[in-house]
């Protein structure tokens, strides 16, 4: 078992853990996780238009939008699972560079400790609604989406809440091995605080507004796209370099066909760790399948930016 804990920007981060361990076959609960997860495959396979095929296509949005942190703690085995002549083996714990050994471990005991008691209380809660939602399966010809979801997240809190209490074994016991790593310093130098973009929405709060970098003689130029409010970046620098203000859009009506981008996706491509710094890391680690990971992750913590601290909301609170 190895631990990367590679950032995400200078405030956030995302963990991964790579395990060679392979979950019994001959468990009745790993045996039915396979059998639903070969189940749930076939769904993809459905035809376009049909019922199955939508079902899987808002499942596979559900999962997406699984904490990242779960992900990490449901990929860490179980202790049980772990043969008695490797538990108290030491375990690799791969971290920045320009950090500090004592400041990783005190975050990484103080995130296993709260994740623990964490993910306890909603397996529970999970397992009381497994009974409740077990009753629409009286209703014929529907599928029992309720109780197929509770049961699967009253698995997936099992799962994260073991892999949390086997960390927790080797945090008390000192059994992980730091190991600092250049090639993660790559994220930490970008701060979603610095993201170049733009408002002038009422969706966005009014302290922001007055931290843009760019505006012109009249203000930021907004225009509206897919529905959410973006910022025009080709015009905007243009009216910099030129030293003069285009008309300001309406932000109710004006659309840029050119910029299809939401506030989220800018905050990403401006405040947090780029794609290609994502390769990187992968390719350095020799951990390819980890880049879906890191980049689903990305996109959770740039949301929760926005929603914290952008929004009016989340101004209010600030």
């Amino acid at each position: 078992m190895r631990i990367f804990s590679i950032p995400l920007s200078r405030t956030t981060k995302v963990m991964h853990c790579h395990s060679t361990l392979l979950p019994s076959s001959t468990s009745y609960l790993n045996r039915a996780t396979n059998f639903a997860s070969k189940k749930w495959e076939q769904l993809s396979q459905a035809p376009p238009d049909g019922v199955k095929r939508k079902l899987y296509s808002a499942g596979s949005k559900m999962l997406e939008k699984i904490e990242h942190q779960e992900v990490f703690l449901k990929g860490v085995p179980a202790k049980e699972d772990v043969p008695d002549t490797t538990i108290k083996t030491m375990v690799p714990f791969v971290y920045p560079s320009a950090l500090t050994e004592a400041q990783v471990q005190a975050e990484f005991a103080a995130f296993i400790e709260q994740r623990v008691p964490y993910h306890r209380k909603y397996m529970i809660f999970s397992a009381l609604w497994v009974p409740v939602t077990s009753l629409f399966t009286l209703v014929p010809l529907i599928p029992n989406i309720p109780l197929f979801y509770n049961a699967f997240r009253l698995w997936s809190h099992w799962k994260a809440y073991n892999g949390a209490k086997h960390l927790a074994f080797h945090v008390k016991n000192g059994s992980i091995h730091y190991q600092a790593s250049d090639v993660l310093n790559l994220g930490l130098q970008h701060d979603p605080e610095f993201a170049v973009f733009f408002t002038g929405s009422f969706k966005l709060s009014k302290r922001r507004r007055a931290f843009r970098k760019y505006q012109t003689p009249e203000g930021p130029i907004i225009t509206e796209s897919s529905g959410e409010i973006t910022p025009d970046l080709q015009k905007a620098n243009g009216a910099k370099d030129a030293g003069t203000a285009p008309p300001r859009p309406n932000t109710a009506t004006a659309v840029n066909v050119d910029d299809p981008l939401s506030v989220t996706d800018h905050v990403v491509n401006e405040g947090f760790i780029s794609d290609a710094e994502i390769q990187t890391i992968c390719l350095a680690c020799d951990r390819i399948p980890m880049q879906h990971e890191i980049q689903r992750a990305r996109y959770q913590e740039a949301e929760k930016y926005v929603n914290e601290r952008l929004t009016e909301k989340g101004g209010k609170k600030a």
